[in-house]
Protein backbone atom coordinates (compact mmCIF):
# COMPACT_ATOMS: atom_id res chain seq x y z
CA UNK A 1 0.00 0.00 0.00
CA UNK A 2 1.17 3.53 -0.77
CA UNK A 3 0.21 6.40 1.54
CA UNK A 4 0.23 9.75 -0.29
CA UNK A 5 0.08 12.94 1.77
CA UNK A 6 0.20 16.55 0.65
CA UNK A 7 0.46 19.31 3.24
CA UNK A 8 -0.46 22.75 1.94
CA UNK A 9 -0.23 26.15 3.58
CA UNK A 10 -2.86 28.22 1.81
CA UNK A 11 -3.03 32.03 1.79
CA UNK A 12 -6.21 33.04 3.66
CA UNK A 13 -7.70 34.70 0.57
CA UNK A 14 -7.26 31.47 -1.47
CA UNK A 15 -8.41 29.01 1.22
CA UNK A 16 -12.04 28.75 0.11
CA UNK A 17 -11.09 28.27 -3.55
CA UNK A 18 -8.53 25.55 -2.77
CA UNK A 19 -10.94 23.71 -0.46
CA UNK A 20 -13.71 23.82 -3.08
CA UNK A 21 -11.34 22.39 -5.70
CA UNK A 22 -10.18 19.59 -3.41
CA UNK A 23 -13.75 18.78 -2.38
CA UNK A 24 -14.82 18.49 -6.03
CA UNK A 25 -11.90 16.14 -6.78
CA UNK A 26 -12.38 13.76 -3.83
CA UNK A 27 -15.28 11.77 -5.30
CA UNK A 28 -13.55 11.51 -8.70
CA UNK A 29 -10.23 10.36 -7.25
CA UNK A 30 -11.99 7.78 -5.06
CA UNK A 31 -13.30 6.15 -8.25
CA UNK A 32 -9.82 5.72 -9.73
CA UNK A 33 -8.32 2.24 -10.04
CA UNK A 34 -6.54 1.23 -6.85
CA UNK A 35 -7.71 4.13 -4.65
CA UNK A 36 -8.36 2.73 -1.18
CA UNK A 37 -9.23 6.10 0.40
CA UNK A 38 -9.00 9.80 -0.32
CA UNK A 39 -9.68 12.61 2.18
CA UNK A 40 -8.94 16.25 2.88
CA UNK A 41 -8.42 17.68 6.37
CA UNK A 42 -8.01 21.16 7.86
CA UNK A 43 -5.65 21.68 10.82
CA UNK A 44 -7.82 22.80 13.75
CA UNK A 45 -4.93 24.84 15.19
CA UNK A 46 -3.90 26.46 11.91
CA UNK A 47 -6.87 26.65 9.54
CA UNK A 48 -4.73 27.61 6.55
CA UNK A 49 -2.93 24.26 6.74
CA UNK A 50 -4.69 21.66 4.63
CA UNK A 51 -3.82 17.97 4.44
CA UNK A 52 -4.75 15.88 1.42
CA UNK A 53 -4.36 12.15 2.04
CA UNK A 54 -4.90 9.18 -0.25
CA UNK A 55 -4.06 5.48 -0.02
CA UNK A 56 -3.29 3.42 -3.11
CA UNK A 57 -3.13 -0.35 -3.56
CA UNK A 58 0.03 -0.30 -5.69
CA UNK A 59 2.73 2.05 -6.92
CA UNK A 60 1.35 1.58 -10.45
CA UNK A 61 -2.08 2.81 -9.28
CA UNK A 62 -0.46 5.87 -7.69
CA UNK A 63 1.60 6.57 -10.82
CA UNK A 64 -1.54 6.36 -12.95
CA UNK A 65 -3.22 8.86 -10.62
CA UNK A 66 -0.22 11.22 -10.79
CA UNK A 67 -0.61 11.28 -14.60
CA UNK A 68 -4.40 11.77 -14.40
CA UNK A 69 -6.48 14.83 -15.21
CA UNK A 70 -7.69 14.80 -11.60
CA UNK A 71 -4.17 15.22 -10.23
CA UNK A 72 -3.57 17.89 -12.86
CA UNK A 73 -6.45 19.86 -11.34
CA UNK A 74 -4.85 19.53 -7.90
CA UNK A 75 -1.54 20.78 -9.31
CA UNK A 76 -3.40 23.79 -10.69
CA UNK A 77 -4.86 24.51 -7.25
CA UNK A 78 -1.40 24.15 -5.68
CA UNK A 79 -0.11 26.88 -8.01
CA UNK A 80 -2.21 29.32 -5.97
CA UNK A 81 0.09 28.75 -3.00
CA UNK A 82 2.92 31.03 -1.96
CA UNK A 83 4.77 28.18 -0.21
CA UNK A 84 5.77 24.90 -1.86
CA UNK A 85 3.56 22.01 -0.64
CA UNK A 86 5.11 19.16 1.34
CA UNK A 87 4.44 15.98 -0.68
CA UNK A 88 5.17 12.52 0.75
CA UNK A 89 4.72 9.00 -0.63
CA UNK A 90 5.20 6.25 1.96
CA UNK A 91 5.19 2.55 1.19
CA UNK A 92 3.46 0.60 3.96
CA UNK A 93 4.36 -3.06 4.36
CA UNK A 94 1.97 -3.86 7.21
CA UNK A 95 -0.67 -2.26 9.38
CA UNK A 96 -2.20 -2.98 12.79
CA UNK A 97 -5.28 -1.76 14.60
CA UNK A 98 -6.80 -1.85 18.07
CA UNK A 99 -5.23 -5.24 18.73
CA UNK A 100 -1.78 -3.56 18.76
CA UNK A 101 -2.98 -1.13 21.45
CA UNK A 102 -4.38 -3.98 23.54
CA UNK A 103 -1.17 -6.00 23.16
CA UNK A 104 1.02 -3.04 24.13
CA UNK A 105 -1.09 -2.26 27.19
CA UNK A 106 -1.37 -5.87 28.37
Amino acid sequence: MIDATIKLTVPPEKRKEVLQTFKAMLVLIRREQGCLSCNCYVDIEAENNIFFKAEWETREDLNSHLRSVHFGVLIGAMKLLTKEPDIRFNTIASTAGAEAVKAARA
